[in-house]
């Protein structure tokens, strides 16, 4: 695969502009000379790699704090991204990034500081006004408000740059538990006291003192320092660093970061949907790129992102929806699919669905306000342009010969799988997802005496988070009891 790996990317996004044909200069009709052949598209597996590897204007980005807390962002040409104690840097210093690289706040040419210590950090999970939208899309909600627009031009932030951040070799020491402990050390406040202040700190930061070089002087004047353990040492220095350091590590928009992401910021919105049990999901339904499924998804997009990101874009999913506009498809937004990647993608509401559906036509001219002759028309060509559109997707379902049907709904299983079993091929995959378990077991009750399905099961995730360092692996203490439920079952 190609990637682009200097400079600001490639845009790849762009439609190629369309010549007007109600223009005069084209009124030589259908035998008239054709337009010239436009350049060919870039290949489809190479944008979607660069999408999960280069920054790019208008990319939805996660960036991971020294703290581990997220700040979400848009990269832009405009603006400065401030992060509290942590620094702040233009927007414009994000493009042509790399993904899953820290990188180090510097500063700029006056080599002073960003901020002072006594700002407070910013909200964890706090992000830009235009964060979570579609790619091409601007907000006018709310212009000239949030953290771009009040940063003043004045703000030291605007000279600062991103660096790559020089990484250390991971600590792996053979430790003798009888030689080496650290009882014998003295942490009374009057050891603590010969540590930097707070006032110290901010002190150093005005003087244009790396973090690094605060970490240094922190040790020197710990006078009990080297009693510690190699192990007690690192631990000692990487809480130092989430403390001092000014660095950003921007997470690739990839589907576990972005389940990751939502399952601490906002469980409910994505149905408490986690990542062990999303790719659990994904593996039952047997998602492949050119498959065709159906499916219905309340977590904000996030169900139909995983599908779309292991199909490569390739194929076609359909899904179902209670409202007449278009889902809002939040979480997809902000895994930075450009149209060309989501047009394999259609939708239906329930009312449209059904096969006995007829779209009621334009409104008559009685009772309407006279306009121009010119915007009837125009208004005319998009109703045909909507009504070609939407038999063209309903044809297609009720075509049948679907793949599979995939549910993350709030919806009753059992009313979607009768309503939609009819159309799935031979051997379809059925999966449906809920965080409760009672829902899903009266659905596997109901399977069980219908002699269209097989082999139907009801499953309950569960995993831990390990730290895997040499000499000190770990599974964590703490972990999520919530993972939801899982049944799958297969159509004859």
């Amino acid at each position: 695969m190609a990637t682009a790996t200097e400079g600001v990317p490639i845009e790849v996004d762009s439609v190629a502009k369309v010549e007007n044909p109600d223009a005069p200069e084209h009124k030589a009709g259908p035998r008239g000379k054709r337009n010239e052949p436009t350049e060919p598209l870039e290949p489809l597996t190479d944008v979607l790699h660069r999408r999960l590897t280069i920054i790019k204007e208008g990319d939805n980005v996660l960036l991971r704090l020294p703290s581990d807390a997220i700040k979400a962002v848009v990269a832009s040409k405009d603006g400065l991204i401030q992060l509290g104690k942590f620094g702040s840097f233009p927007a414009k210093e994000l493009l042509g990034l790399h993904y899953d690289i820290t990188y180090e706040v510097v500063s700029g040419v006056d080599g002073t500081s960003t901020t002072a210590e006594s700002q407070m950090e910013e909200n964890a999970f706090s992000g830009s006004d235009n964060f979570g939208q579609a790619k091409g899309k601007k907000s006018k909600k709310g212009k000239g408000k949030g953290d771009n627009a009040d940063a003043s031009k004045t703000n030291k932030g605007w000279s600062n740059l991103l660096r790559p951040l020089k990484r250390r070799a991971i600590v792996d020491a053979v430790i003798e538990d009888i030689k080496e402990t650290n009882e014998f050390i003295d942490d009374s406040e009057e050891n603590r006291g010969a540590l930097l202040s707070s006032e110290e700190i901010a002190e150093l930061r005005a003087q244009g003192v790396s973090a690094q070089e605060m970490i240094q002087k922190q040790m020197e004047g710990h006078e009990q320092f080297e009693l510690k353990t190699d192990f007690s040492k690192e631990k000692w220095r990487k809480r130092k660093e989430k403390k001092y350091l000014q660095t950003v590590h921007p997470l690739a928009p990839s589907t576990v970061n972005i389940v990751n992401h939502y399952a601490q910021r906002s469980p409910a919105s994505i149905l408490h949907l986690r990542e062990d049990t999303l790719s659990q999901l994904v593996n039952l339904g047997n998602i492949r790129p050119d498959g065709r499924y159906l499916v219905v998804d309340d977590t904000g997009g996030l169900v139909t992102a995983a599908l779309a990101d292991r199909m490569g874009c390739e194929g076609r999913i359909l899904l179902f929806t209670d409202a007449d506009s278009p889902p809002a498809w939040g979480v997809l937004n902000v895994m930075n699919f450009g149209e060309r990647e989501l047009s394999f993608i259609k939708w239906l509401n329930w009312m449209e669905a059904d096969e006995s559906y007829v779209r009621p036509g334009l409104p008559t001219e009685d009772g309407m306000p006279s306009i121009a002759e010119n915007k009837t028309m125009a208004r005319v060509r998009r109703h045909n342009a909507q009504v070609a559109e939407l038999n063209a997707t309903r044809a297609e379902l009720h075509a049948g010969n679907w793949d599979g049907l995939i549910l993350a709904t709030e919806l009753s299983p059992i009313s979607v799988i009768n309503r939609l079993t009819k159309y799935l091929a031979g051997s379809a995959t059925v999966v449906a997802y809920s965080p409760y378990q009672q829902v899903l077991a009266e659905t596997l009750q109901y399977l069980r005496k219908d002699a269209n399905f097989l082999a139907t099961q009801l499953t309950e995730s569960w995993s831990r988070t390990y730290q895997v360092l040499p000499g000190r692996t770990h599974p964590l203490m703490t972990t999520s009891a919530m993972s939801g439920y899982l049944l799958h079952a297969t159509r004859v």
